[in-house]
């Protein structure tokens, strides 16, 4: 790619790679590891850096580098069929299967359950992800 990106363009790579390394993961998960830790703490910090910012940065450099124009282009090279298999299941997974579910728990984690006694936890969640997801 030897093309110059435009403004939207960057502001939109800029803004995925941020959403990336600063997801909610990355923001509440350091503070109840390093909490969890006690005098491990240090060890328990390289462990986060290499999987929570090593291995994304891997991904990025791995997709620069096989110069694909798409996830199904990358994986190709095994076989049409498993290329559209995990196409198809990477998009589930990264959306519908885990993500969006995600967003209602953590919203309900926060926002409804201190609220909510321990006997109506289930029903509660149910109905908060309900009206959340429509």
């Amino acid at each position: 790619m030897k093309e110059r990106l435009s403004f939207k363009q960057n502001l939109l790579i800029g803004s995925l790679l941020f959403g990336l390394f600063f997801g909610a993961g990355n923001l509440i998960f350091p503070v109840q590891m390093g909490q969890a830790a006690g005098s491990h703490v240090t060890t328990a910090t390289i462990g986060f850096l290499i999987t929570g910012v090593g291995l994304p940065i891997l991904g990025i450099v791995a997709s620069a580098l096989s110069e694909s124009e798409s996830l199904f282009d990358m994986a190709k090279p095994i076989s049409s069929s498993y290329a559209l298999l995990f196409t198809c299941l990477l998009y589930l997974t990264i959306g519908p299967l885990f993500a969006i579910p995600r967003t209602a728990t953590v919203a309900f984690e926060v926002g409804m359950h201190p609220f909510i006694g321990e006997e109506h936890l289930r029903l509660g969640l149910f109905v908060f992800s309900f009206v959340f997801l429509l």
